[in-house]
């Protein structure tokens, strides 16, 4: 046996690689249902077999159109089968998979394109001029697919890639541990966005680590409606497909479809932003439904309201988890359970970390912090990023003192749960206080009527910085400034009340569903240019 061949051999022995989950699930749950999609109204479900045998098929069809490990693939597609399909061919070829938000402006997609160097960029016929027209030039991109029956204007499409091309299993690649096998964009609320490269290691790990940590059970049915081009998003269907279970995915958040989804499928568990279980909620008949599958919810990107979680385990009749984590840090490092004690009451609680992540709360020289001290949250674990591409300054910033720096302040009380107090960037100091803007913002969200907030500092002649918020309330309700801040005033200290309230017909929001801050503030930026001699 040759060097290279042993090398190859140990490697399949051994290694931690994420299309291995693929090809041992079609082997353990070969007819199960794998991935439920719908179109035009038709269900179509592929079992692990079918999947697998067509991840195989598309590997070989690109390998032969000139794909070699290492390139980048750029991928363009909502919520359906071809997305795993594309996802785990990268996988298992070694290729860098670079999910891509298409609801990005051009310049952006542009950008992530060519900041990755991508070799092939793989779309939905929805898009294709905008894939097309991002990708004229470069002269990295050999290749592009159509993801529709015909090849449109694309080099190819993916019947054509797939056709003949043998189902045999692909075992040729030497995969390492630590080899990268995604690069995912931040969001980029104020700069270019930077392209987390993440390891097969730490997507391996978190598909075992997220269902201990959470309660999700072997064979669990999940239902995915956040974008897929986003980690929250991926890591959920992932954690399912290494259970063996079943994820149906949708492409769009409409109450009603996602409640006779979940009561027609039998589903045991999804993640959904705050602002969508209220939407849930908020379905006429949502009472009179038969949830009776649900195990566990989880929420993420803000906090809600104990009324609103109240009536959540009312109307599913299962408990309703937070789950925090950033990108780099291939979610989840922490979670906050249901019900769990806390020292300080309610609050925008993260928990504890999960059972492969150590957290921390550190000071600005590195050292860790007592209970109850605010400071940087900070996490260690092999669920780390690899790196930022192409930005190593940026890298060591975030990754120094034996730590990834989350760029998030918080405090850990006698309890051990983790309590977020702000973005560090997102701080506001107004008359020599520092005001948590997310402190603020959960007290407006807890008011009847709103479905969401954002809070932000505004430059002020007086105070230096101003407390100013952006209210989005529920159809059908109309709220005033006065009333926002007279609830304020019940609920928070004078100096953290907002002394403005606005009410813009849409909030800019980034695709994970965070509101962008940024914007905001230079919207709003001349809002008390005329108080300087006022103090108002």
């Amino acid at each position: 046996m040759t060097d290279s061949n042993a090398e190859l051999n140990k490697n399949l022995i051994e290694r931690v690689a994420m299309g291995d989950i693929l090809r041992r699930r079609a082997r353990d749950s070969r007819n199960v249902e794998a991935l439920v999609e719908f179109v035009d109204g038709e269900r179509r479900a592929a079992s692990y077999f079918e999947l697998n045998r067509r991840v195989n098929r598309l590997v070989h069809g690109l390998r032969a159109r000139g794909l070699q490990q290492g390139d980048r693939v750029a991928l363009l597609e909502g919520n359906t089968i071809d997305f795993a399909v594309v996802q785990f061919a990268c996988y298992k070829a070694g290729w860098f998979f670079v999910p891509i938000n298409f609801l990005q402006n051009p310049d952006d997609i542009r950008y992530n394109f060519s900041h990755a160097e991508v070799g092939a960029v793989i779309y939905n016929p929805l898009v294709e001029s905008t894939a097309l027209d991002c990708g004229r030039e470069l002269a990295h991109i050999k290749l592009t697919v159509n993801l529709g029956a015909e090849s449109g204007l694309a080099d190819t499409c993916l019947d054509e890639v797939i056709r003949d091309q043998p189902d045999t299993e692909i075992l040729d690649t030497l995969i390492r541990d630590r080899d990268t096998a995604q690069i995912i964009y931040t969001s980029g609320t104020t700069s270019r966005a930077k392209g987390v490269m993440t390891s097969h290691l730490a997507l391996f790990l978190t598909t075992l680590n997220n269902p201990l940590s959470v309660g999700f059970t072997q064979r669990h049915r999940h239902l995915s409606v956040l974008p897929l081009f986003h980690i929250a998003a991926q890591v959920n269907y992932l954690c399912t497909l290494q259970l063996g279970g079943t994820v149906v995915l949708l492409n769009q958040f409409d109450p009603v479809v996602m409640a006779d989804t979940l009561e027609r499928e039998r589903i045991h568990g999804l993640a959904l932003l705050p602002m969508m279980w209220q939407a849930l909620l908020a379905v006429p008949d949502i009472g009179q439904r038969d949830f009776s599958a649900m195990e566990c919810g989880v929420y993420a990107m803000a906090p809600m309201a104990s009324e609103t979680l109240q009536r959540l385990r009312q109307t599913f009749g299962c408990p309703f988890h937070l789950g925090s984590g950033q990108t780099e840090f291939t979610p989840i490092p922490c979670v906050f359970l249901d019900s769990s004690e806390t020292e300080f009451g309610e609050g925008n609680y993260w928990g504890v970390p999960t059972l492969l992540a150590e957290q921390a709360v550190l000071d600005d020289q590195g050292n860790e912090l007592p209970p109850g001290e605010v400071g940087e949250i900070c996490w260690r674990g092999p669920q780390s990023m690899n790196g930022y591409l192409h930005n190593s300054e940026a890298t060591a910033e975030v990754q120094h003192n034996g730590w990834h720096h989350s760029g998030d302040l918080g405090t850990i009380d006698s309890k051990g749960q983790l309590l977020f107090v702000d973005r560090k960037k997102d701080m506001i100091k107004s008359g020599g206080e520092n005001i948590a803007s997310c402190q603020v913002e959960q007290v407006i969200v807890g008011m009847e009527g709103v479905m969401i907030a954002a809070v932000f500092g505004v430059a002020h002649p007086h105070w230096g910085e101003a407390v100013c918020a952006a209210v989005q309330a529920a159809p059908g309700v109309q709220l005033t400034e006065e009333a926002v801040q007279q609830y304020c005033k019940q609920h928070l200290a004078g100096y953290q009340v907002p002394k403005r309230v606005l009410f813009p017909d849409s909030l800019p929001f980034t695709a994970s569903g965070k509101v962008q801050k940024q914007p905001l503030r230079r919207q709003y930026a001349d809002l008390f240019s005329a108080t300087a001699s006022t103090g108002a």
